[in-house]
């Protein structure tokens, strides 16, 4: 058997499970003990769930396999760093205010994907050089930037020594620091998933994890591979050589999405190979000159675009009509306040609301004219009862009874009560889930849906690219019309440039 083992698996194959079952039977067969496994991935979601199979299906703790993490994270723990020693939100505003650096914003998904994200440009670059293991002055003569190579050794400088001072490290020192100085743990299997989207300094990590394993199984496809912005290096994973196994069969995708998606992907220059199988179902492939012509009222959908400011009319529209929907996986209404709508209602119906319940409508009452002074924190009330109107009134401080909940709640602001009152007309319920989501393909990427409706615009730096090299544009809508389950909407370009289908 073959020590590297390429598995492809394209859209709906199922390549995570595909990794989980010969997880399975290496655990089952005791080819290694579990301290002697490796899972690692380029999110949290697959590590997680290989660990949780593994607890329990083999009576397992979370101590017995402590190679189950993103790269991120095992670099962390290799080097022994706690978490006072990683640099946070507060570290990067504080070296900002300390040297003169325009931060507004920064996040670091260190639950996940350990991306940070940021609107300091050059704290961008510098993060990208890293990962793709160049000097910054390397980096800087191989792009087209419109800042000079001296601010961005300044801001780099900058970093370096704020966190050499204050014993901080970010998430990319948690790689580098632990490729060059790490302990390298015995390994007898390892396995890769998402392996597309590892950066260069991702997969010297991985070289290192497997150099002593007997065999290493790693997962991805270079086709859905759309984190190139983020430093990922496509290329790496399409050269590495290996036994390859290609999984053929996609359970989500139906036939006329799949004939849709080979047309894409044939676009494709540089890829591997492959031939996959779509369901046999029909399915549906709808034309749109127009994204009001989707009818979105029923069914679940997922609505997607290259950028976020393309969703901003459907999201109008969608308020203007009433219609429940996520934008980026979050509501835009908090789900606090639609859960004290309901209560309220209920309460006005002579229902009996939970402990819950009354917390949801104490938090937005105002207090003395809502809530009488010292029981907004539920103190008299009982977890374990309910409560109508007349007990709140009478022996837990309400001090309104008005039919109408705009009324009577603050902070919500107009836009929220305006789109409520839109919800109210359709939906006898507002803290259901709703059933449309909206998204940049990006943040869909392992998402799939019944229903997608898919935005064809193309921003003008997207058109540069795409004029440039249009291979990462083509796999970014592959990515995207391979999400669909049932029935694909395509709307064309509102504007000149955009992407053809």
């Amino acid at each position: 058997m073959e020590k590297i083992n390429i598995i492809l698996g394209p859209p709906g194959t199922g390549k995570t499970e595909n990794l989980l079952r010969i997880m399975d039977r290496e655990l089952k067969e005791k080819t290694a003990d579990p301290g002697e496994i490796a899972f690692v991935t380029f999110t949290t979601k697959a590590a997680n769930e290989a660990s949780k199979r593994a607890q329990e299906k083999f009576n397992l703790t979370e101590d017995d396999l402590p190679y189950f993490s993103t790269l991120h994270a095992f670099g962390k723990r290799q080097l022994g760093m706690n978490n006072s020693e990683v640099m946070r939100v507060a570290d990067y505003r504080k070296m900002a205010d300390l040297y003169g650096i325009d931060l507004e914003y920064v996040t670091q998904d260190w639950e996940d994907t350990g991306i940070i994200h940021t609107d300091n440009k050059f704290i961008r670059e510098i993060n990208k050089a890293r990962t793709k293991c160049m000097e910054l002055d390397e980096y800087y003569n191989a792009s087209y930037f419109n800042f000079d190579l001296y601010d961005l050794l300044k801001v780099s400088k900058s970093l370096e020594e704020f966190k050499h001072k204050n014993n901080k490290y970010d998430f990319t020192d948690m790689l580098t620091q632990w490729v060059k100085f790490g302990p390298t743990p015995k390994l007898e299997v390892v396995f890769i998933d998402e392996a597309q989207d590892l950066t260069r300094l991702q997969w010297s990590m991985c070289e290192k994890i497997w150099k002593n394993a007997k065999r290493v199984y790693i997962s991805g496809d270079d086709d859905q591979a759309i984190y190139r912005w983020a430093g990922a290096d496509i290329e790496y994973f399409i050269n590495l050589k290996g036994k390859v196994t290609t999984l053929e069969y996609s359970y989500r995708c139906p036939q006329a999405v799949h004939e849709v998606a080979a047309s894409i992907v044939s676009r494709i220059g540089n890829r591997r190979e492959k031939i996959w199988h779509p369901r046999k179902e029909k399915g549906i492939v709808e034309l749109h000159s127009f994204a009001d012509s989707v009818d979105l009222s029923s069914g679940k959908w997922l609505v997607l675009a290259t950028c976020g400011y393309m969703l901003k009319e459907i999201e109008e529209d969608l308020q203007y009509k009433g219609l429940p929907y996520k934008i980026k996986n979050k509501l835009p209404v908090e789900k606090e306040i639609l859960s004290a709508v309901d209560a309220w209602k209920k309460l006005q119906k002579g229902e009996n609301l939970s402990y819950k319940d009354v917390g949801y409508i104490y938090s937005y009452l105002p207090t003395k004219t809502g809530v009488a002074h010292g029981y907004k924190g539920l103190k008299s009330l009982n977890e374990d009862e309910t409560y109508d109107l007349e007990q709140l009134v009478m022996n837990h401080g309400l001090c309104t009874s008005s039919e109408h909940w705009d009324e009577v709640f603050e902070k919500i602001g107009s836009r929220n009560i305006n789109y409520i009152k839109s919800l109210e007309k359709i939906n006898p319920t507002l803290s259901t889930e709703p059933n449309i989501s909206l998204s940049t393909i990006h943040m869909a990427k392992g998402g799939e849906c019944d229903n997608v409706m898919l935005l064809t615009d193309l921003s003008p730096a997207n058109q540069e690219e795409m004029a440039i090299n249009p291979d990462d544009t083509n796999r970014a809508f592959y990515v995207a019309v391979t999400r669909a389950k049932k029935q694909l909407h395509i709307v064309d370009s509102q504007s000149y440039g955009g992407f053809e289908i």
